[in-house]
């Protein structure tokens, strides 16, 4: 398990303001490299307080990340709730005390960091492909997207 600390050398890529959405085309995708680097500066700039009885997920990529509010297959979009804009968290942005999950569309892998019960982040992995990922009650992720 490696624990991020505060890497304040990494500069966001200037590809991240034009980065489109999970769902589009991936001719718009991030490096593995890039999101690597996105992961790592959004950790330093975040610190990973515990939520009040949640959990909550940042948005480190250019474009939207698909989240998923709770795990009841009726997901408004299918296969995701709402839309998670770039450098943002699900608890800020919708009001949700929890969520369950993010959607990473066709095309796409993420990497994440995670934080168990407000603890340091880490890097997870393996990094995950397409598909509904869900996340416990009381472990927060920073997500970033990359083709794949």
């Amino acid at each position: 398990m490696v624990v991020v600390t505060a890497i304040l050398s990494l500069v966001l890529p200037a590809s991240l303001a034009s980065a489109a959405p999970a769902e589009s085309a991936t001719s718009t995708a991030m490096s593995r490299q890039a999101a690597e680097s996105a992961l790592l500066e959004y950790a330093a700039l975040h610190s990973p307080a515990a939520v009040a009885a949640g959990n909550r997920i940042g948005n480190a990529w250019g474009g939207g990340l698909g989240v998923i509010h709770v795990r009841d297959g009726k997901y408004t979009y299918g296969t995701h709730d709402a839309v998670l804009p770039f450098d943002q968290w699900s608890d800020a942005w919708f009001g949700w005390a929890t969520t369950a999950g993010w959607y990473t569309g066709a095309g796409y892998c993420t990497m994440q960091l995670r934080s168990d019960g407000g603890g340091p982040w880490y890097r997870q992995l393996p990094d995950l492909g397409a598909g509904q990922h869900f996340v416990g009650l009381q472990t927060s992720y920073i997500v970033s997207i990359y083709g794949c």
